[in-house]
């Protein structure tokens, strides 16, 4: 019985070791449907049914990328040009810690000290300002009493840490996206170059259905599929990832009020799942059995010496190497980095990244206090016109805008 119990434990602990990879499950979203269906077309010779459910999945995949590229592209239009021509500026460190102000770093965009009772969002701020410039306008001889009998207060974000708070929660949400893609491409490097069959008959044929007859696994594929798969499943996710994140990140940055940037964080990753959406709802029941069929592939980890198969290891040899992990071996750096939770701190380091992204391309450091940011000169575009590659390549493809700014920081010294 010890015997037993030990052996337990040793397979349970060689079994994690040997699978420190996980596995790679075929995704259950358009993604893994253009990788399962060509294969299992490819294994029955082409055969007219399978080829035609494997056309149609390559086709939910491009309709997919072109519904996520579409609705990134318009969410960067609303902050890029549509904004804009409101009179909006960036958002950047405005009222950030309104709660030291007045003083140093505390001006806001309209020239004046941003306080709690002063502030509002972009929506109320221009509102207010509308109504004084009108005000100017219809008695253009009163622009002093206007100035200081109007106070259109001034914008800025109402609480910064929760700002950086939702940026992360929206990260941790694209961080499976990413993970998936990564065990994609960790699938396609490590699945043998083969011309392997996709489907086998099981033995026991007691049990029958279209699915429940054969058994659906990853297997190998030939060179060719791999970098037709690399070309137009790996690459576009990954690609599609990054946009994502780099939008998301600037909307949320953009956002002020405390309900609107804890409701955006949720909302805005359903331009990531659009792709389970599209799956569920218009992909053919067959597909979706098939997909949901195909068993996982075990992605082993490469720097041990473990037998990737657990069975061609007898009892004493799984006692003994259990040994040689545990009984000799003590604690050292590599284990206690282990320890910490690296997704975790994976999330951290993209949202620091993507937030600095949004500061690098939109602000500028304060005069009075250069750890806060304001918001770079604002530049209304010539036009609405706004295209994907303005989305995804800005620097390459900046937004044509006109050579006088419509908003600059103020210049104001104190006395």
């Amino acid at each position: 019985m010890e015997r037993q119990r030990k052996l337990a434990f040793a397979k349970t602990t060689i079994g994690i070791t040997m699978r420190e990879g996980g596995v790679c499950r075929v995704e259950e979203n358009v993604y893994g449907a253009a990788i399962v269906m060509p294969q299992v077309a490819r294994t029955t010779g082409w055969d007219k049914t399978v080829l035609i459910l494997a056309v149609r999945s390559v086709f939910f995949l491009a309709f997919n990328i072109c519904l996520q590229c579409y609705a990134l592209t318009m969410l960067s239009k609303e902050d890029n040009v549509m904004n804009k021509f409101s009179g909006e500026m960036y958002l950047c460190d405005f009222g950030a810690f309104a709660e030291n102000c007045p003083g140093p770093g505390c001006l806001g965009p309209g020239g004046t000290d941003v306080t709690a009772p002063r502030m509002y969002d972009i929506e109320s701020y221009l509102r207010r300002k509308f109504v004084r410039d009108s005000f100017i306008a219809l008695f253009p001889d009163r622009v002093t009493e206007a100035f200081e009998k109007v106070d259109i207060g001034e914008y800025g974000v109402e609480d910064y840490l929760l700002r950086w708070t939702c940026c992360f929660v929206f990260m941790i949400s694209c961080m499976d996206d990413l993970v998936l893609t990564y065990k994609m491409a960790e699938l396609f490097y490590q699945i043998p170059t083969k011309d392997e069959p996709w489907i086998e008959p099981l033995a026991d044929m007691t049990v029958r259905g279209s699915v429940d007859e054969v058994r659906f696994k990853i297997a190998g594929m030939p060179m060719m599929w791999k970098l037709i798969n690399g070309l137009i499943v790996v690459c576009p996710k990954l690609f599609l990832w990054k946009l994502t994140c780099e939008v998301g990140v600037c909307f949320l940055m953009n956002t002020s009020t405390i309900g609107d940037i804890v409701i955006n964080s949720v909302a805005i990753t359903f331009i990531i799942n659009l792709d389970e959406l599209i799956y569920s709802a218009l992909m053919s029941e067959e597909t979706r059995r098939v997909v949901a069929a195909t068993e996982s592939f075990a992605l082993f980890n490469a720097h041990t010496s473990c037998v990737g198969d657990m069975s061609l290891l007898t009892d004493d040899e799984i006692l003994e190497k259990h040994h040689e992990q545990q009984g000799l071996r003590s604690w050292s750096i590599a284990d206690l980095v282990a320890i910490l939770p690296q997704k975790f701190f994976f999330a951290l380091l993209l949202t620091t990244g993507f937030i600095s992204l949004y500061y690098l391309e939109h602000c500028n450091p304060n005069t009075e206090k250069p750890e806060l940011t304001v918001s770079k000169d604002m530049y209304l575009p010539k036009s609405v016109s706004y295209y994907f590659l303005n989305a995804c390549c800005q620097f390459l493809f900046p937004v044509p805008s006109e050579e006088t700014p419509y908003w600059r920081m103020p210049n104001i010294t104190r006395t």
